[in-house]
């Protein structure tokens, strides 16, 4: 009995022992898998952007990333259909006043189109512009295809290009992303400083020369494989230098092969931080800039580190603004899509949970697990991005994210009242100031310039004021991506909206002019659907968003 009880526990440990070391096996296997994935049956190259070339490799990925172009997902406040968010939320026409966004700024569409709406709104027309109020502004620099194109990679390698040749002054800089390839970077970095600083459409030609004009491998191809993806073995890269360069400052290690050393699962980030940020064109040659010197490697963003940044750029005179208010004369800071900071202050970034796990989640093609390149908001399938967390129903999630995105609705457009308030006030005082004797004399430019010196406390406040608001009405989650630290930034905003009153009654006090605060201010009417537009990017918002917008402001939500 003895004997059959010790033969039958030596043949479990056997069976045990053997499934351990097929774990095992397996385990290495996929690690060396990794390692040589994929089999490369047709060869690329980051000279060829083509994603349909790229497919061939991966047909999977490839029809997720083509799928972009014909998907009508709508969400409340994301989604895949166009529209212009001027007639949507037009107060936003009033606070950029005297920018080109206050004449053209549609809600972005998905990546397939990322260069074809770029190339098509009114903010790269040059005529459009001065015809509308900006005479001085010429179209958008080459800076601005850093990140509408997938040919970056081949704009500085293609030697085609001729971008190298003749470098601007700035190409002298140490710049992380370059310096660290010691073979190439100095001709890399030449040709992509030259790059960001001709206009954008030259940027444009050069592509269309070579590779015509189509949106797979041509001047209209957007995101691309080659963005994120080394040709060699298909391994996560960033390919952008200006967020290289600025991890670097960070205290980052920059990397010749991936761009920024990293785990897979921060690559998982970097991917998509690379573009999905405030950013700025530093010096006459548009150097595009990431303002991050503030924030501490591996701490969460705050609002703070951009007052920090930007009033030393100002102090220095190295960047003073992006946009001068018409009504105000308020040098301001233009806010971007700042999806990586905000994020880098929510739960799911202090849970470890990666941009590409919501917004690309996992699928299964057959006994084939794979990332879904069809990058969309992740209520279009809540499943796969949200319930591999979340035990809550479908319907719960929903009214999760819709109560987060409202709410910052609805405090968002308090604080464009209180910022509206202050730009009403501001103008009011300029006017008052204007018929004193010491300012009326004066020529219009030094008159504008001595009253803005005089208003120059409130002047600060309007600056700090919008720099809140624009950060949470440009960042894409709609606060979902931060919810706390997205109404505290919306606090910030109302309250140096009012200090700026308050600032504003004191100065004026010292002229003899008694200010009337105002509590509530006008919205200006919303501006007429641009038909000059060849796709309906500027159209008008459904009455269905129409509808909701007016609940949230009934508190309806």
């Amino acid at each position: 009995m003895k004997k059959f009880i010790y033969l039958v526990s030596f043949l479990i440990a056997v069976v045990l022992g053997a499934g351990i070391f097929a774990l095992f096996a397996d385990i290495s296997n996929k690690k060396i898998e990794e390692k040589s994935y994929p089999l490369m049956l047709n060869k690329v190259s980051d000279t060829n952007p083509d994603i349909q070339e790229w497919g061939k490799n991966f047909p999977s990925q490839y029809n997720g990333l083509a799928a972009m172009k014909d998907i009508t997902f709508q969400t409340n406040f994301a989604g895949s259909l166009p529209y212009s968010k001027l007639i949507r939320w037009p107060a936003a026409t009033k606070l950029w006043n005297g920018y080109a966004f206050a004449i053209d700024y549609s809600r972005p569409r998905l990546h397939f189109y990322s260069q074809i709406d770029q190339i098509e709104t009114m903010r790269n027309n040059k005529e459009y512009l001065n015809a509308h109020g900006l005479p001085k502004f010429k179209g958008q620099p080459g800076a601005c295809v850093n990140c509408h194109t997938g040919h970056l990679t081949a704009l500085m390698v293609d030697k085609d290009y001729k971008l190298s040749e003749n470098p601007v002054e700035s190409a002298n800089k140490p710049m992380g992303f370059f310096d660290v390839d010691k073979e190439n970077g100095a001709a890399k970095k030449a040709a992509w400083t030259k790059m960001n600083s001709i206009p954008y459409f030259d940027v444009m030609k050069l592509i269309k020369e070579k590779h015509g004009d189509d949106a797979y491998k041509g001047s209209h191809l957007g995101s691309s494989c080659a963005d994120c993806h080394n040709p060699d073995d298909m391994s996560l890269r960033v390919t952008r230098p200006a967020f290289v360069n600025a991890m670097v400052e960070r205290g980052y290690e920059a990397d010749a092969k991936s761009g920024i050393k990293g785990t897979r699962a921060e690559m998982r980030n970097y991917v998509c931080m690379q573009c999905h940020v405030e950013y700025y064109f530093q010096g006459k040659d548009n150097t595009l800039t990431f303002p991050w010197a503030k924030w501490g490697k591996d701490k969460p963003f705050k609002i703070e580190m951009f007052d920090e940044y930007y009033d030393e750029k100002l102090a220095d005179g190295s960047f003073k603004f992006d946009f001068i208010h018409k009504d105000t004369g308020a040098q301001i800071i233009k806010m971007q899509h700042s999806e990586a900071e905000l994020s880098s202050a929510g739960i799911h970034a202090r849970s470890g949970v990666s941009c590409v796990d919501c917004h690309m989640p996992y699928k299964r093609e057959g006994s084939i697990k794979i990332t879904n390149h069809t990058i969309q908001t992740p209520l279009a399938d809540i499943t796969a991005s949200c319930k591999t967390c979340h035990m809550q129903n479908e319907n719960e999630l929903k009214n999760r994210v819709s109560f987060i995105q409202n709410r910052h609705a609805y405090e968002l457009r308090g604080c464009e009242n209180a910022l509206l308030s202050l730009i009403k006030d501001i103008s009011y005082a300029r006017g008052e100031l204007a018929k004193l004797d010491e300012f009326a004399t004066l020529p219009a430019d030094e008159q504008k310039a001595k009253i803005s010196e005089v208003l120059a406390e409130p002047l600060k406040f309007h600056r700090k004021a919008h720099l809140r608001w624009d950060f949470a009405f440009s960042e894409n989650s709609y606060g979902f991506h931060a919810p706390q630290e997205a109404m505290r930034i919306i606090g910030q905003c109302k309250e140096n909206s009012r200090l700026g009153q308050i600032a504003l009654v004191n100065v004026m006090s010292k002229y003899g002019i008694k200010m009337q605060i105002s509590e509530t201010a006008e919205i200006p009417e919303a501006p007429e659907v641009i038909t000059e537009h060849k796709y309906p990017v500027a159209s008008k918002p459904s009455d269905e968003l129409l509808k909701l917008d007016e609940d949230i402001k009934n508190l309806k939500f």
